[in-house]
């Protein structure tokens, strides 16, 4: 069986067709488009299902539908956006996103489903990842912003005692701040320029510096350090054996990673995940797996 895995971003969109018998990627189906986060509907959707399309078009088999890992505020059940007031798609709120995408594909609603980017993200990981030997994992995403998955057994969880609110981590935080503004990319550039007065536009012109910039450097320890103080309580509480870094600020953990680590010593494993960009996309693929769906269908209706 083939589907359609799919990353959905504020600015982008990146599809591929998964093999759910090799359990592989089909790599000659990527596509990937930049996307206006300020157009219209008209102009967003236009652009994904240009993608969408381009990797079906790779075919000549028929696939079994399409799964979107969304980011949220979103009614993953009912396929519905519920983003506003953030500068991003807005112009897809209450826009019942399975129906668009299931014409524009010439597909049955029901062939399109949808789930929150981090789980996605830590359904691949708990799957298929180093995470899988693991019973208990939480899984984070480090880029525009604070991402968040805790699992047990592969399954998202959302309702837990021992689990913050829909297993939700940007919206805690840390000495008064809000964890979204702090472990973002906007918050390592706020810090490097309150520590230098330096403007910088994004954390891979950082991570060049760390060579030749020791402020660069301590930025992102200090990074590793509150990431890990702020986490640590969480994964106690939830009793994690293991924790997977995604997200464009993971590729610098090898500046950040000590430091994290130091504050995070009963982890049995600490790592970024092998899968990077592509695990958003498998885990929503994976969605169109019958028997996965069954049992994930109630969280999903509590995303």
């Amino acid at each position: 069986m083939l589907s359609l895995g799919v990353d959905i971003g504020g600015s982008h969109i990146a599809c591929c067709v998964f093999d759910h018998t090799s359990k592989e990627l089909l790599k000659e189906t990527f596509s990937y488009k930049k996307v206006n986060p300020h157009g219209t509907k008209d102009e967003i959707l236009k652009t994904w299902l240009l993608a969408l399309n381009e990797s079906i078009a790779h075919l000549n088999r028929n696939i079994a539908g399409v799964g979107l890992a969304m980011p949220g505020p979103f009614d993953y059940y009912r396929g519905i956006s519920k983003i506003k007031e953030v500068a991003k798609l807005q112009a897809l709120y209450n826009v019942s996103l399975r129906l668009e995408i299931a014409q524009g594909l010439n597909m049955l609603p029901s062939q399109i489903r949808f789930i929150n980017d981090a789980s996605a993200f830590s359904i691949a990981e708990a799957s298929l990842g180093k995470a899988s030997a693991y019973k208990r994992i939480v899984a984070i995403t480090l880029g525009t912003g604070l991402g968040a998955s805790f699992a047990v057994n592969g399954m998202p969880v959302l309702k837990d005692k021992r689990v913050p609110d829909s297993g939700y981590l940007y919206n805690q935080y840390y000495k008064n701040i809000l964890a979204d503004e702090l472990f973002s990319t906007r918050g390592i550039i706020e810090v490097y320029r309150e520590v230098t007065g330096e403007q910088i536009t994004n954390v891979k012109e950082l991570y060049d510096e760390v060579a030749i910039d020791n402020q660069a450097k301590l930025v992102f320890e200090n990074f590793g350090n509150r990431l890990g103080d702020f986490i640590k309580p969480y994964l106690e509480e939830f009793g994690a054996e293991a924790l997977v870094l995604g997200g464009n600020i993971s590729k610098a953990f090898d500046v950040f990673g000590e430091s994290l680590k130091t504050q995070l010593p009963n982890l049995d494993e600490l790592y970024v995940s092998e899968f990077g960009e592509e695990a958003a996309i498998i885990g929503g693929a994976l969605l169109l797996d019958e028997m996965f769906y069954k049992k994930i269908e109630d969280t999903l209706k509590l995303m």
